[in-house]
């Protein structure tokens, strides 16, 4: 493994680590409440690392929800990974099936924001990525274990650790607003899946809204760079 990389790696994930600790703190005091264990929520951070649906899914299990429809329902939430994972993948063509199974293990939008900002680190590969995404697991589990262990000690609400999760989300996208295309991209992110999830149920505004923005970013791309060729010649 590029051990540099893996460094470069483990250092771009601060900003994640910094907000996946208080996030899975409150999802620990959560899924204690809704009746696991302190090693039941570790396993579900190790074994699922989906903050959306984790949180999902504790609701359901409070509510005495069966399990298809808590499966069915975190599936259908966790679709935008497929978009994710195809734009990785175009960064790791060259890898084995064994190594795009472990990175995919471990995708999450923090982590796949934190890679897109940077794509010149993409080039290291495996080892950026894994440094990148193991230690914002290891955050994940820590912050979840911790708050299960002591979840009976924290009140949740007086402490407002139900908006780490989107103030995280805000200061990822922040950190890619580097010109007015992208300022005018979040714009259209943002009013399109408010008119979405409007129009649709469930959570498929989320993959819509996202499937217009790319669509309208791939147009304007590719309209500028042909303006520019013409520019040229």
């Amino acid at each position: 493994m590029d051990e540099p990389a893996w460094r470069e790696g483990v250092k771009a994930a601060t900003p994640i680590v910094l907000g996946y600790l208080p996030v899975g703190l409150a999802f620990g005091v959560l899924a204690r409440r809704a009746g696991l264990t302190t090693p039941e929520a570790g396993l579900m951070s190790l074994l699922v690392y989906a903050g959306s649906s984790q949180f999902i899914a504790v609701e359901m299990i409070s509510k005495g929800a069966l399990w298809f429809p808590i499966v069915v329902t975190t599936f259908l939430v966790n679709l935008r990974h497929l978009l994710m994972s195809s734009t990785l993948s175009l960064y790791l063509n060259k890898k084995s099936l064994r190594v795009l199974a472990l990175l995919a293990a471990q995708l999450t939008d923090e982590s796949f924001a934190v890679a897109m900002s940077n794509r010149s680190k993409l080039a290291h590969g495996f080892a950026y990525l894994f440094g990148l995404q193991v230690t914002s697991q290891v955050a994940w589990i820590t912050g979840s274990v911790g708050g299960a262990f002591f979840g009976g000690l924290i009140d949740h609400e007086g402490y407002g650790l139900p908006f780490a999760l989107p103030s995280l989300f805000i200061c990822l996208l922040v950190l890619q607003i580097r010109s007015p295309v992208h300022f005018w991209m979040m714009i259209t992110a943002g009013v399109s899946s408010l008119i979405f999830k409007a129009t649709f149920s469930g959570n498929w505004y989320i993959v819509l809204a996202t499937l217009l923005t790319l669509g309208i970013g791939v147009l304007i791309h590719r309209t500028g760079r042909k303006g520019t060729e013409r520019i040229e010649r």
